[in-house]
């Protein structure tokens, strides 16, 4: 399991969820990156594991409208566009800040 990040700050201005770890520099991912990686079962059919949600369908301005720590291993965001069901581990945030950073 993954460790928290030591500090997550979303800046609404830039569209940008700031992460960072113990050992790393922050990692800034856009909102629609985020969203559009969403790992519930409404973004992702749970059998095949394919993407249901088309990154190209999700809306220009969207923003975050809440973070929820879950447990010690996740958090729930809330947009904008009224999703707040992707729950998003700690290690599938490090793998995102990966691929972003890999882009």
């Amino acid at each position: 399991m993954a460790d928290a990040p030591s500090n997550i700050r979303a800046l609404q201005g830039e569209q940008i969820l700031e992460l960072t770890w113990a050992d790393s520099q922050p990692h800034r991912l856009p909102y629609r990156f985020i969203r559009g990686e969403c790992p519930c079962a409404v973004c992702i059919d749970e059998w095949t594991g394919e993407r249901i949600l088309d990154p190209a369908s999700i809306r220009e301005d969207i923003k975050l409208e809440g973070m929820e720590p879950v447990g010690n291993y996740a958090v729930r965001l809330g947009w904008n566009d009224g999703h707040s069901s992707g729950l998003y581990t700690w290690e599938q945030l490090q793998k995102l800040a990966e691929k972003h950073a890999s882009q």
